[in-house]
């Protein structure tokens, strides 16, 4: 009985989803017509009619239990398997599983631990040579380097199993990571720690209101959000007489995002795919004074900002820097009024919806307005999916994956995006138009891993500890790291080999 009432609610939630996010010229099972709009990686900007789902593949199982093992985040939404249905997005993984467990014949379960305590299992499972989980997610920075010591298989062990030309796939994201060619890694809307981990803006829009500044919704429409307008911004609003107040609140690890977002690429792939060094060292000069100028910008003895350390800084690894964090709250101050400016994942700019007052979301600014587009900096913590070297059953693995990341799109994407980030984040019309830019839905934006923070290979890592009022020629350190790195890039190419 309770088994019929669950793939009753589950189908239930299918056509209540489905009448929302698409609609069908004809009943033909999964081979139904159907009108799809892409979020955010699928290509599309509008709406077209697709055969979407004719050819996911089906099978029967025999009640397979298939086993995840998945990551916890202090800041997004990681569950694949909800312990209840009482939240839209848990309701909607609920009736993606049921339908998939039927479909196929299967269970579905997750083990969750911390990314530390994932990446342990993992290198204790394969030095054993034991079969555990079929699937494994975790933070990427993690999921890397055990990939280059033969944890998992590459993609093209399995992929003539999955259809990665689907939307459901995020292969641009792959391929962006890939080394040599050959990736690792999966990405789809199975778990949505992706979409978590896009980087952007939040403002104070009285603070705006008070100092006579025009909102930057216009200038990020006609493509002249830059940092110049953004500091324009931070001197008018920083201070307030008799008050604690600054521009900007935010981790320091946010300055990957504004070197991202003006364009600049410190490690790249050729046409080759051979990864190289940026050689182009001027512009790396300008961008990095002006993300310099932007953080550490003084206003008489104090600073505007409020900038706290990041997992590199020395407060980290001592440990008070979660003294800290516990006491202040990186985004503390914004939160409670005293700042104009929040950068975040957009997993945590859903602690903005707590304010007392009103708010808009932006991208992060472009360095000048020659810049093609907006670009939103993933951050090395979006969660990706591998498949362990002990896995036995490849085919049935990836059927199982198919079908969990058709599904997804159908059905847990539009509760997420439409629900979670545009109904839960935002407060007005204009952040929902800003949000399509940031998560890359239209021409205006697009969205980008940086190569040297997911490998661990040094530069960037460089450039945001000098980064600071007092440091002035810094090709000097850069360059004093780039025969280092060289030699990271090497070993890594070499691992994966």
């Amino acid at each position: 009985m309770k088994r019929k009432i669950c793939l009753l609610l589950a189908m239930l939630m299918l056509l209540s989803t489905m009448a929302i996010f698409a609609s069908c010229d004809k009943s033909q099972g999964d081979g139904a017509s159907t009108t799809v709009t892409t979020v955010p990686q699928g290509g599309d900007n509008g709406e077209e009619k697709v055969d979407l789902f004719i050819d996911v593949p089906t099978g029967n199982y025999e009640g397979y239990t298939f086993h995840f093992l998945n990551d916890i985040s202090d800041y997004a939404i990681t569950t694949i398997v909800p312990e209840s249905t009482t939240d839209t997005v848990d309701a909607a993984m609920f009736a993606r599983n049921s339908f998939v467990k039927e479909k196929l014949s299967i269970d579905i379960t997750e083990t969750r631990q911390g990314w530390n305590e994932v990446k342990s299992t993992m290198q204790s499972l394969t030095s054993s040579n034991d079969f555990e989980y079929d699937a494994v997610y975790n933070e990427l920075s993690y999921q890397t380097p055990l990939a280059q010591n033969g944890t998992y298989l590459q993609v093209g062990d399995y992929d003539k199993y999955l259809n990665l030309k689907k939307p459901w796939w995020f292969t641009d994201a792959m391929e962006s990571i890939a080394i040599d060619g050959e990736n690792y890694e999966l990405f789809s809307d199975i778990q949505l720690m992706y979409y978590e981990s896009i980087n952007a803006l939040v403002f104070n829009q009285q603070d705006l209101i008070d100092n006579k500044q025009a909102f930057p919704y216009d200038l990020v429409r006609a493509g002249n959000w830059t940092l110049a307008e953004m500091e324009k911004i931070m001197k008018a609003t920083a201070i307030k007489p008799g008050e604690e107040h600054y521009a900007m609140c935010a981790q320091r690890d946010m300055i990957s995002a504004f070197i991202a977002g003006s364009d600049f690429v410190f490690v790249e792939q050729d046409e080759d795919d051979v990864l190289k060094i940026f050689e182009d060292e001027d512009r790396f000069v300008d961008v990095y004074n002006a993300i310099k100028d932007i953080f550490f910008i003084s206003n008489g003895p104090d600073k505007m900002n409020h900038i706290m350390p990041d997992y590199a800084s020395a407060a980290y690894k001592s440990g008070t820097y979660w003294e800290e964090i516990r006491s202040e709250g990186w985004n503390k101050k914004y939160l409670d009024g005293k700042a104009t400016f929040m950068s975040s994942a957009m997993g945590g700019i859903r602690t903005s919806r707590s304010v007392e007052f009103q708010y808009g979301i932006l991208p992060i600014p472009k360095y000048d307005t020659d810049q093609d587009k907006y670009v939103s900096w993933i951050y090395q913590g979006a969660a990706a999916l591998c498949i362990p070297t002990t896995n036995p059953n490849l085919e049935q693995t990836c059927v199982i994956l198919e079908n969990l990341a058709a599904y997804s799109y159908k059905m847990v994407k539009h509760e997420y995006y439409d629900v979670v980030v545009q109904g839960r984040t935002v407060r007005d019309s204009d952040s929902i138009e800003m949000l399509d830019i940031i998560f890359g839905l239209t021409d205006l934006g697009t969205t980008r891993f940086e190569i040297d923070v997911v490998y661990n290979l040094g530069l960037l890592a460089e450039a945001k500890k000098s980064i600071s009022d007092t440091v002035t020629e810094i090709l000097v350190n850069i360059d004093g790291v780039k025969g280092n790195v060289e030699g990271k890039i090497e070993a890594v190419v070499e691992g994966y080999k």
